[in-house]
């Protein structure tokens, strides 16, 4: 068994350990039950977003290498599920839509190619198979109630079939450029007036919007293929309106997934019960990140400790996927139009060209360096609240376990598969990955 660990100090130190068949043992085990499979994980990724592909582009030829390394390919942390916005989102340069005024035959995703589409090209040499979802923040102006992108609003009735047009158009686009869109949500937080890019969906109407009118136009457009993922927003709501959204038969055939954030907190029981209510669904959380308007006295540690708790409850929770916000800000956390910055994985100080690799990196890195697309979780009990863990196989049969220990104290337990044993210690705030081949 080879086993990766980082704190703060130092980060994926391998070390080596076997299983041993020993006596029966009661007390201090974690242990993983193999034959007890639950879901399949699609993968692991970050947000491709104008303000990452901005900063990108500022960075000298050596650093953009550096960063791309950092997330693609066999040095990365083989991130290969992203998301991206369709139109602008607060991370971007300003408002802008695909469309020129209210001419609907004007689209253009010509914005997107100056620092967008380069960044997520430059991704795909080095990890050519990346999944992509797409999220829109807010339709043109002159289809919303409040003539505005920003402020809320909502899609008026009488362009459901325009905005419609304009996503399948979208998809159809990127396609060209060589980027497949795998995968939309149908609004970005549908229940939240925000003063950057936002747009307001009820259930009923979010479903009206799905069955009605996105999905029929997808499937006219030959893009049957792509999977649609409603809600898009935080957890304490997602078992209301998913029984709002799939109280018709029509939705549960016309969607694919569910989609969340984890800004109001962790609410795992809350997924799992959706888990267990719609089996069929993709589970996928679509974006999180550590907003400095409500985190600035923080540390570093207890941020990167924000994302293994949420990875590892989620996770066990029954999710699919998983995304991250921004892949890389600059200094301040932007840029962003509206000031609505936050913390990133990777910063870059664009004037000094330095890169400043986080803590939350490696965190996220213990997962999606080990847990292949395709793998399956495997069912986990533990003794004590004080680790927090779970475990996985990979499609090549090989077993992965992480495991993080968010107290102030060093814990130690008992590993347990199928009655082998392998005892183990972990200090304090630091989080270790175990992998090995039965």
């Amino acid at each position: 068994m080879k086993i990766y660990t980082t704190n703060q100090r130092e980060h994926y130190v391998e070390t080596e350990k076997e299983f041993a068949c020993g006596e029966h043992v009661e007390f201090g085990l974690i242990k993983i039950y193999p034959e007890e499979q639950r879901q399949e994980i699609l993968g692991f990724g970050g947000a491709f977003t104008e303000a990452s592909a901005w900063v990108w582009s500022r960075m000298g030829r050596k650093q953009k290498e550096e960063l791309l390394d950092l997330y693609f390919g066999d040095r990365g942390s083989h991130y290969t599920f992203c998301r991206t916005h369709i139109q602008s989102c607060d991370f971007s340069l300003g408002n802008r839509s695909y469309l020129k005024g209210e001419d609907s035959e004007s689209f253009s995703i010509e914005g997107d190619k100056a620092y967008l589409l380069p960044f997520i090209k430059a991704a795909q040499e080095r990890e050519p198979g990346i999944q992509f979802l797409a999220s829109p923040w807010s339709p043109p102006a002159f289809m919303k109630s409040n003539g505005e992108m920003n402020h809320g609003g909502t899609l008026l009735e009488e362009y459901y079939d325009a905005w419609a047009d304009v996503m399948v158009k979208y998809v159809q686009a990127y396609a060209g450029e060589g980027v497949p869109i795998s995968r939309m949500t149908i609004q970005n937080e549908p229940m939240a007036v925000q003063k950057w890019e936002s747009c307001i969906f009820t259930g009923e109407k979010e479903r009206e919007f799905v069955c009605g009118h996105l999905r029929r136009k997808l499937d006219q457009a030959g893009l049957s293929g792509v999977k649609l993922a409603v809600w898009d927003h935080n957890k304490e709501m997602i078992l209301e309106r998913t029984g709002e959204i799939f109280c018709q038969e029509e939705a549960r055939q016309a969607v694919d997934g569910i989609a969340f954030h984890w800004y109001t907190g962790d609410h795992f029981e809350a997924l799992a019960a959706v888990r267990e209510k719609y089996p069929e669904k993709e589970l996928i959380f679509t974006e999180g990140c550590v907003e400095y308007s409500r985190n600035s006295r923080r540390s570093d540690v207890s941020f990167a400790e924000q994302y293994g708790h949420a990875l590892i409850g989620d996770l066990n929770a029954g999710m699919n996927a998983f995304m991250d916000w921004n892949l890389i800000l600059d200094v301040q956390g932007g840029p962003n139009h509206v000031g609505n910055f936050c913390d990133a994985p990777v910063m870059c100080d664009v004037e000094k060209d330095e890169i400043n690799v986080k803590l939350s990196y490696y965190y996220i890195g213990h997962f999606s360096r080990f847990v292949k697309p395709g793998a399956r979780r495997l069912l986990t009990t533990r003794y004590t609240q004080n680790v927090e863990c779970c475990a996985f196989r990979n499609p090549d049969g090989e077993m992965v376990f992480v495991a993080m220990n968010p107290t102030g104290e060093a814990q130690k337990f008992k590993l347990w598969v199928g009655g082998r044993i392998c005892p183990m210690e972990m200090e304090a705030h630091s989080i270790m990955t175990a992998a090995w081949t039965e």
